[in-house]
């Protein structure tokens, strides 16, 4: 029970920390960049970050993930991995650089330096994540928890003040954009090694023997799942700005919309590298893993369906409040992309579970059915429909991976939907579009409308017992 109060008060911890730095972020620093670059500046930008993002596999070939859950499965905090999975990525890093770089060229890219700014942010983000893995392989979900905020609260300093001293005011292009993120992802690697040095887990970290043919053949697998899923949700926004004929436009106002969806869809990220290690270490010990699930899916599907909502219903007033024009298609993109949240969610806490369990053969394949099915799509409707298009293909075929992957999880598993839960998710919507209807049509103040959509959604999460509150509220005991 300690254990279990721990996680949850950890990943809580962890959850207002990023929600509090990385919402400042995307709304006071990444919008505004847009805002002030242009739409089709930033749109350029986006589709290339995009194109980084798709190969990020070559970074790591799953090695990151089966790292994590193989230590996580170890019962000796002593016990080392014998391989140098960070000489390895080092390594692959490289290998990672000069296929990106050959794509943008295959591709008729021009913007070189672009190019490359992304293709370091993604290496140096990629070596973070590694050493975060460490971290929380071993349980320390609070260190964790403050190291994934480092760089983007040095990006809040130094490009806030870019952005909003008057000395300052009007340098920043997409170029020192891109570079500062470098910088302090650098700087967050270098604060991650002295926390691993602190608590005495650099050796996992040494040099020595490569890894041999048996542990990639194992850790396959986990890198098929990130190519997979980086295609399925990052494929789009680079097919539509190379193959639609207003592609820089198109896309730049897709970036506008699926920059909420984005950080919406960061607490689901979060929860799942607080899921896989935790997730982990008690199925190796034979421990029940029902209840962490489904307060995982709880949680995440009713703030999927809470964004989803407010998006449809309140999307003029946010596509105003954040880019400062009432476009009637960006407004209809902003209105179409977040209700996809509820299928990334899914996907997010039951792949999980097949990655933790040892099923993730299966859950490849599945991904990779979906995938497919989303770059035809894309490739029919971009041409046509820009990015409406993308945003109702993404609709689609997230929604319908979510399902599949829930599906085969709980029947591999042998646990339980939870049908309870489905009309509680049903009634949460009815009752939030009832209530943001109304509440337009007496032009009640928006803020308002979200506060009290907010406090609904959270009163349903509690009243209707899918989340123990206790367990959220118990002080941390194991850290």
């Amino acid at each position: 029970m300690k254990k279990i109060a721990s996680f949850y008060s950890s990943l809580l911890w962890m959850i207002v920390l990023n929600l509090v730095i990385k919402t400042a972020w995307v709304f006071g620093i990444d919008r505004q960049v847009q805002n002030q670059v242009g739409v089709e500046e930033y749109g350029v930008y986006f589709s290339l970050f995009n194109l980084s993002v798709v190969f990020v596999f070559l970074l790591d070939w799953g090695l990151t993930t089966y790292f994590n859950r193989q230590v996580a499965m170890q019962h000796s905090v002593s016990s080392a991995a014998p391989e140098s999975f960070l000489q390895l990525k080092l390594l692959f890093s490289l290998i990672y650089s000069i296929v990106v770089f050959f794509a943008a060229w295959l591709t008729g890219v021009q913007h070189r330096d672009i190019v490359l700014f992304a293709v370091l942010i993604q290496v140096l983000y990629s070596l973070l994540l590694f050493f975060r893995a460490t971290l929380t392989a071993k349980q320390f979900f609070n260190t964790d928890a403050w190291v994934s905020i480092v760089d983007k609260s040095l990006m809040l300093v130094i490009a806030g003040m870019m952005l909003y001293y008057p000395a300052f005011r009007g340098m920043m292009t997409i170029r020192l954009f891109a570079g500062l993120q470098v910088i302090c992802l650098a700087v967050a690697c270098l604060i991650a090694l002295v926390c691993l040095w602190k608590r005495d887990l650099l050796h996992f970290l040494k040099f020595g023997s490569l890894p041999g043919m048996r542990v990639f053949k194992q850790a396959l697998p986990f890198a098929f799942v990130v190519l997979l899923m980086s295609l399925h949700a990052r494929i789009d926004a680079f097919l539509l700005e190379r193959i639609n004929s207003n592609g820089a436009y198109e896309t730049g106002i897709y970036a506008g919309a699926y920059r909420l969806l984005d950080a919406t869809n960061m607490v689901g990220t979060l929860a799942t590298a607080f899921l896989l290690p935790y997730i982990a270490k008690r199925w190796s010990s034979n421990e029940d893993i029902s209840e962490v699930v489904l307060t995982g899916r709880h949680f995440l599907i009713m703030l999927s369906i809470g964004t989803g909502v407010v998006a449809l219903f309140l999307g003029d007033w946010i596509q105003q409040l954040l880019y400062h024009h009432n476009d009637d298609r960006a407004v209809d993109v902003l209105k179409l992309c977040l209700p996809s949240l509820i299928g990334y969610s899914l996907t997010q806490v039951y792949g999980t579970v097949l990655t933790a369990t040892g099923h993730i053969k299966s859950f490849c394949r599945i991904v990779a059915v979906f995938a497919a099915i989303n770059i035809i799509l894309n490739i029919i409707v971009i041409p046509r429909y820009g990015a409406i298009g993308c945003c109702i293909t993404a609709l689609f075929t997230q929604l319908a991976a979510g399902l599949t992957v829930t599906l085969f999880a709980n029947r591999k598993i042998g646990m339980t939907i939870h049908v309870r839960s489905v009309f509680v998710y049903i009634f949460t919507a009815i009752l939030l579009g009832a209530f943001l209807y109304e509440g337009t049509a007496w032009s009640i103040n928006p803020f308002v409308l979200i506060v009290l959509a907010i406090m609904i959604t959270i009163g349903i999460l509690f009243f209707s017992k899918l989340i123990n509150i206790r367990n959220w509220m118990k002080p941390e005991l194991n850290q």
